[in-house]
């Protein structure tokens, strides 16, 4: 925060020395207290402890005392949608979006599932952040997700998506009477994996999770709500790297607003008001909020969350491999509150009140 006010330096040129602040450098290391980040035309020239990098002659310094400096986070479960209700281009939207993920220090994302009027967009997007100067988050996508009723059009939806060169592909198995069966998703797994696509699953239960890991899955986009982690599915995801992402904010959304939330009112919350505005109204609404308390749906993910957190402990724990990701930005009506950049950093809270360290988050 305090480096976000001091901007220029390190966007149009000079050199500026951050010091005083514990640095978290990403590799797994103890933190350096009191270290010193000397950044050069926009780039990190040197970082340590004080007393191992020389501050060039005429640097500005920028006094970091009490605050950590870490690497930007990777959201492994975005969306970059559309609000139509805000209006404006589709494109200038998307990078407002993308700008407020970075502001919140939220460097790259990976968004699991577009609409149709910004599927087109969003890679684009992506195309442009390999040259020149960005200033906004990365994004990567899978596109729309892959669908089919039979297991030869789940493969044309993976087709599709490879062809608009998407960088990974989700599906869902939401398990009821409705879901593609076996044969179908577990087709867009094989075409995925021929196309040399990673793939993303939504889950709740299980039984489906344990399905798709025996199926080749590679990332488990969602928590396990309904009971407790297996032994098998611990050992299977291991022995098949199979990664998780417990997307708890996801379900912290869908009953938080049952009242207004306290963190309505944090100066860091509403740095991202610009963006956020609409959704707040809505939910400050009492007719909202009553609706939500008499909403059994919601109300049942409150044990959900708590066996999710449960459940993430557990992986943890087993050594499986563990992402940061929020499902935030998804749009349409009753997905309002999945704050884009703020709900990074209460996922990272929450994944340490499930017993995850500081560091492992």
């Amino acid at each position: 925060a305090a480096f976000a006010s001091q901007p220029s330096h390190a966007q149009t040129g000079g050199v500026t020395a951050l010091t005083g602040a514990r640095v978290i450098d990403g590799t797994g290391r103890a933190p350096i207290e009191q270290a010193t980040i000397v950044i050069n035309n926009g780039r990190i020239q040197a970082v340590g402890a004080a007393n191992s990098v020389q501050v060039p002659s005429g640097a500005t310094r920028v006094y970091m005392s009490g605050n950590s400096i870490m690497p930007g986070m990777i959201n492994t479960h975005a969306h970059l949608q559309y609000f139509k209700e805000m209006g404006g281009p589709v494109r200038d939207q998307l990078i407002r979006r993308l700008r407020l993920y970075a502001d919140y220090g939220v460097t790259a994302n990976v968004s699991l599932g577009s609409n149709e009027v910004d599927e087109l967009e969003g890679l684009k997007l992506r195309d442009e952040q390999s040259s020149g100067t960005l200033d906004r988050a990365r994004i990567y996508t899978g596109g729309l997700n892959a669908v089919g009723k039979t297991p030869e059009e789940a493969r044309k939806s993976v087709d599709r998506l490879a062809d608009l060169k998407v960088d990974v592909v989700k599906f869902h198995i939401n398990g009821n009477p409705n879901d593609m069966n076996t044969e179908t998703w577990s087709a867009i797994i094989d075409e995925s994996h021929k196309k040399g696509l990673r793939t993303y699953v939504h889950v709740f239960y299980l039984k489906d999770a344990q399905a798709a890991v025996d199926n080749g899955l590679d990332v488990i986009a969602h928590s396990i709500r309904d009971q407790d982690v297996s032994p098998k599915l611990i050992a299977d995801m291991k022995a098949k790297n199979v990664a998780y992402t417990p997307t708890l904010t996801r379900d912290l959304s869908v009953f938080v607003y049952e009242t207004r939330p306290a963190f309505f009112d944090d100066p860091f919350f509403q740095r991202g008001m610009s963006i956020y505005r609409d959704h707040v109204q809505v939910l400050s609404d009492p007719g909202r909020q009553e609706k939500v308390r008499n909403d059994k749906n919601a109300q049942a993910i409150k044990p959900a969350l708590q066996q999710a957190m449960k459940n993430l402990k557990l992986l943890s724990d087993a050594g499986v491999t563990i992402a940061m990701g929020t499902d935030s930005g998804v749009t349409g009506a009753g997905n309002e509150g999945r704050w884009q950049g703020y709900f990074e950093h209460v996922e990272l809270e929450y994944m340490v009140k499930s017993g995850m360290t500081p560091m492992q988050t």
